[in-house]
Formats: structure tokens, sequence, C-alpha cells
């Protein structure tokens, strides 16, 4: 495993001097951008009490060009004054349009998990992608690209880093004019640890800017401290609002 991270910075600088140049084409459009918030949260008392809460915000803007895509997720669960899970995830990608159904893509991600066998997990990727459905309600992208990693241990307590694939899909099945399916996966492979993230789906709209969302999440880690499950799954109920 190497411990230096200065080639992640490096790549960081990279990957910034390549955004900016989409910058003055989209960042300063507020109209453009097509936002969403989502909160839920739920408590239990008697026998035994606990507490949940999630909170999503998605946020894209699409040009002639250029797309951008921020994400940033929190999940916190507490049971008998104790806290069981909490984790934190941010993301931005920026793609940039090579015709009608192919783009090259630069993508920036960090997790924070408490309950997780690493403190922090980063990357910064780049690659390929291409929508190889795209029908009136079934859409379907696929992505394929490679880039470096940047983690932390909690055991061992080091920095480390290493060279990644990365493997992304994102499916929309609107099978309704109120309802939709979708399935966003993530696969990022490296010789010391492989991250799996899969997210399915279900919203149905109650009005034009409210909806509620059903999502299903399993994240997988190849490489774990023992005594620590390979998987975890989240199972949430979220209210939508959605502006732009």
């Amino acid at each position: 495993m190497l411990r230096s991270s200065r080639p992640l910075r490096s790549s960081l600088a990279l990957f910034m001097l390549v955004s900016i140049p989409a910058l003055p084409a989209v960042a300063w459009d507020a109209e453009g951008w097509e936002t969403s918030i989502e909160l839920g949260a739920s408590k239990t008392t008697g026998n035994t009490e606990s507490t949940t809460a999630n909170a999503r915000f998605r946020s894209q803007h699409t040009s002639e060009e250029w797309r951008n895509r921020l994400r940033l997720d929190g999940h916190y669960h507490e049971e008998d004054d104790n806290t069981t899970g909490e984790r934190y995830v941010g993301g931005y990608q920026l793609d940039r349009k090579l015709g009608e159904h192919d783009y090259l893509f630069g993508a920036a991600r960090y997790e924070r998990d408490r309950f997780s066998s690493y403190v922090y997990q980063g990357s910064l990727t780049t690659g390929y992608g291409r929508r190889l459905v795209d029908f009136e309600r079934v859409k379907l992208d696929a992505e394929i690209g490679g880039g470096m990693r940047q983690y932390r241990e909690r055991a061992e307590g080091d920095r480390d880093r290493e060279p990644v694939a990365r493997l992304a899909g994102n499916f929309r099945w609107d099978f309704s004019e109120n309802a939709r399916l979708t399935d966003e996966l993530l696969i990022l492979h490296g010789s010391d640890n492989t991250e799996i993230e899969n997210i399915l789906s279900l919203t149905a709209d109650m009005t034009s800017r409210l909806a509620l969302r059903t999502s299903f999440t399993v994240k997988h880690n190849t490489d774990v401290e023992p005594g620590t499950e390979n998987t975890d799954t989240i199972t949430d109920v979220s209210l939508v609002y959605r502006f732009h």
C-alpha cells in the first residue's frame, strides 16, 4: 500500500483545472439547476427507544455541452441512547457531452462512516459514459473509468492510497406519469478493497413539487476488520421537495 497523498492532491488539482472552463457556462445560470431536498425521520419509544434521521440533497444542471451533478447524503441512527449508525457521503460529477449519447466524466466522491472499517474513503476518477437505453420512459446510463482512492483504515490509522477502476450505472423507469423506479450502482475496485454501493428507489409524486420516496441502499466493502460485516443496508422512507 502507498502512503503519500501527493498524487491524489495532484489529481484533485487537475480535476479542478478541467472543471473550471465549464463554470462560466453553467455555474452562474441558477435557473438551469434542478434540485431536490429529501428528509426522513422516525422515533420508537417503549421497550426500545430509537431515532432514525436521513437527509439527501441532489442537484443537476444540464447545458448543451456540459452536465453538473451534486450529491450530499446523511444518515443517523440511535438506539437506547447509543449511536449505532452515522454515515455521510458527498459527490460531484462533471460530464462533457460528446454527442447525443456519449460523454466524458470526472467525478469526486467522499464518504465518512463512523461504524465502518474506514474512517473515510475519497476518490477522484475520470472516464467514459454512454446512454445505452434511451426510450421515453426507460433510461440506462453506463460508465467506465479509473482514478485514485485515498482512505484511512480505522484499525491502523494511517492514510493509504491506491489506483481504482470505476464502473457505474444509472437506471430510470417512469412506469406512470407520477411514479418512477431508479437504481444507482457504483463499483470502485482496487487491489486493497472494492467498494460497491447500490441505491434502489421508488418515488411517487403527490404534487408537482412534493413526492414520497422509499429507498433501499446496499453498501459493501470486500476488505473489513475482523468482526465487522462486509455489507450494510439502509431502508428509508422520505419526503422529497423539488425546485428549479
